[in-house]
């Protein structure tokens, strides 16, 4: 499924007009009877009692084509005009006489106190204002939305909940749907920021688009799911080694459990053979509880930082490092702390190792707090899967600013250091600087300590097991958020855990 930029939907609706021959008038019809077929069919009762605020722009266009579909069918309509005629688009206009010659009653308002009561409404459809909307609503317009919102009626937006950025989600006075209609294609909006809440269940209706255009012009964002994640193949003829050999440095004293649970993920995830490396004093812990996980200890680090030090040249780190690049792929950073000793070895890591690495938790922490390290990851297969203020941290930016168009931010973080990168949030999105991929799945039971380390051990896992790195990123977000969707069918979101994650993965 495909999500567009608001210039990417303007061009796309161009095309359609100006090459492909359909007219406006064609794609507004479309729009509007595919949105009413489904009010109609899917929330309605017979006889139902409607309010249909329109703008006067091609939303509301949409919103007169709704009117009359409705009203042919039984439902009695009200139509609320916030706009002038004058101001209409040709296609616009047409819908707004066709509503008048059929007698809808239309209502030109300029002030929320004009609305009298709708306490009796069994739905409200707000075709106020569409994808076009920059910046924030003020004024009467802002005051009815606020009623709106207070009414205990359902509500139906077109295309975008009026007064959500299609671009960014920013919506500082915005319509609060319970159901989201919009046209040919998802949009960034209905998926970041408070634009996810304001959205509510959203539905992609065809206006009659070719499919043929999304190879013409491919948009730079998709949302996955469950019918194109993918996963890694298997074979019943294969064997340990065909699915990886996967290196983990992680843990330190009071962080066992992030190793744990990272390398469990991990091997439940489907990896070959996988081998934990950990600071030296912790094999009991690591060999008691991951019983099908290799051990390997690290050499201990009695330097500090500036000195010169000959440490990380010693018999014990010349074996650890031999040991290390005979890994295919490696985890870095899940509770190993940001000491001094840990700092550098993860310089050294990052000098030496030069194939896929994933950094989660600590290993973030390292690399926002010493820019040189940071510097080592650019141009190499490196993916950072940051949440939000760990993202933050590494952008030095506020966390304000990432959630005001974090597409944005990533690009020019992406460009920067030349990376890719699992932003992880209520909308997890995989970027490498060309393409976006959203995943909306899961619930506030992924909302505690340890799910990101959970979920790094599943994408080491599927990079271990020849899955390209964007879909190992993306369809290991998606499998932990279908887990937890599944999880929750049999116990309350705030009661899952981590382990409980772990131990339904890929459980029919």
């Amino acid at each position: 499924m495909y999500i567009l930029s608001r210039e990417e939907m303007y061009a796309l609706d161009k095309y359609t007009i100006e090459k492909v021959g359909i007219p406006g008038k064609e794609l507004m019809e479309n729009a509007g009877k595919g949105s009413s077929e489904f009010i109609h069919n899917e929330l309605l009762k017979p006889k139902s009692k409607i309010a249909i605020f329109c703008g006067d722009g091609n939303n509301g266009g949409d919103g007169f084509v709704i009117a009359r579909y409705l009203e042919n069918w039984g439902h009695k309509i009200k139509i609320f005009l916030l706009g002038s005629p004058d101001k209409m688009s040709p296609e616009t206009f047409e819908n707004y006489e066709s509503c008048k010659s059929l007698k809808i009653g239309i209502e030109n308002i300029q002030s929320a106190k004009e609305l009298g009561d709708l306490a009796d409404l069994n739905l409200i459809i707000d075709a106020i204002f569409g994808v076009g909307l920059k910046g924030i609503i003020k004024g009467w317009r802002a005051e009815l939305i606020q009623v709106i919102n207070e009414l205990e009626v359902p509500v139906v937006s077109i295309d975008i909940a009026s007064g959500v950025d299609a671009n960014t989600g920013k919506a500082e006075v915005a319509i609060k749907a319970d159901y989201t209609l919009t046209m040919a294609a998802y949009k960034y909006g209905h998926f970041l920021e408070k634009g996810r809440e304001k959205s509510g269940k959203v539905k992609v209706i065809d206006i009659g688009m070719p499919d043929e255009l999304y190879d013409k012009f491919p948009p730079k964002a998709k949302l996955v799911t469950d019918e194109n994640v993918k996963y890694p193949q298997r074979s019943s003829l294969s064997h340990k080694g065909a699915y990886g050999r996967i290196g983990i440095i992680a843990g330190s004293p009071g962080f066992s459990g992030a190793a744990i649970m990272a390398s469990r993920a991990a091997l439940r995830s489907g990896a070959g053979l996988i081998t934990l490396f950990h600071p030296a004093g912790m094999e009991l812990i690591f060999e008691t509880q991951l019983l099908e996980v290799m051990t390997y200890s690290i050499p201990k680090l009695p330097f500090v930082r500036g000195e010169d030090s000959n440490s990380l040249e010693s018999e014990g780190f010349t074996k650890f490092f031999k040991k290390l690049n005979s890994m295919d792929v490696l985890l870095l950073g899940p509770g190993i702390g940001i000491s001094t000793e840990t700092v550098e070895l993860v310089k050294k890591v990052l000098q030496t190792w030069d194939k896929l690495v994933v950094i989660d938790a600590d290993g973030l922490n390292i690399l926002s707090e010493n820019e040189d390290i940071l510097k080592l990851i650019s141009g190499k297969p490196v993916i950072l899967t940051p949440h939000i203020g760990e993202f933050a941290r590494l952008a030095k930016k506020e966390i304000s600013e990432i959630l005001a168009d974090p597409l944005e931010e990533l690009n020019y973080f992406i460009k920067k250091y030349k990376c890719n990168i699992l932003l992880k949030s209520a909308t997890t999105i995989f970027a490498d600087g060309k393409k976006f991929v959203f995943d909306i799945s899961g619930n506030d039971g992924l909302a505690t300590g340890g799910s990101g380390d959970v979920l790094a051990g599943i994408i080491v896992s599927f990079v271990g097991q020849k899955l390209p790195l964007k879909d190992a990123a993306i369809s290991a977000s998606f499998l932990m958020g279908k887990t937890a969707e599944k999880l929750a069918k049999t116990r309350k979101p705030a009661s899952i855990i981590p382990s409980d994650i772990i131990e339904e993965i890929f459980k029919y």
